[in-house]
């Protein structure tokens, strides 16, 4: 597999749990109340947004269908722009927003930008 290949894949797992955490904070849930509805517990809800690991897909499928995000979608790149605003959105719609969330989001940018960097390069190189 070809290196940008290695960096897509990570940013659409970035992609993916902010895609979800965006529709949850939308829909006004908090993780206990969507992971209670779906009889998954806060803290896998908490992974799957923050790219911790890769849950299994039937458990993504699960979510997004409860927060009526297309789950195909999920798995189309979006630009660096796109995922940036998703992440501003959410960041917005946080009721509880305390400096480690706010750190949190800062090292979302930051990390979503390198990416983004490393895969211009990459497909530059190739």
């Amino acid at each position: 597999m070809r290196e940008y290949k290695k960096i897509e894949l990570e940013i659409l797992n970035i992609q993916i749990g902010c895609v979800l955490r965006y529709a949850r904070l939308f829909s006004k849930l908090s993780q206990q109340d969507l992971g209670s509805s779906l009889g998954y517990t806060s803290v896998m809800i908490g992974r799957v947004e923050r790219f911790e690991n890769i849950s299994g897909w039937d458990k993504i499928y699960y979510i997004a269908e409860k927060l009526e995000v297309n789950f195909h979608e999920l798995f189309i790149l979006k630009t660096k722009d796109e995922l940036l605003k998703i992440i501003e959105e959410s960041l917005k719609l946080e009721v509880k927003l305390n400096q480690e969330k706010r750190d949190y989001y800062e090292f979302l940018k930051k990390t979503v930008v390198k990416n983004y960097d490393l895969l211009s390069k990459f497909k530059k190189d190739s």
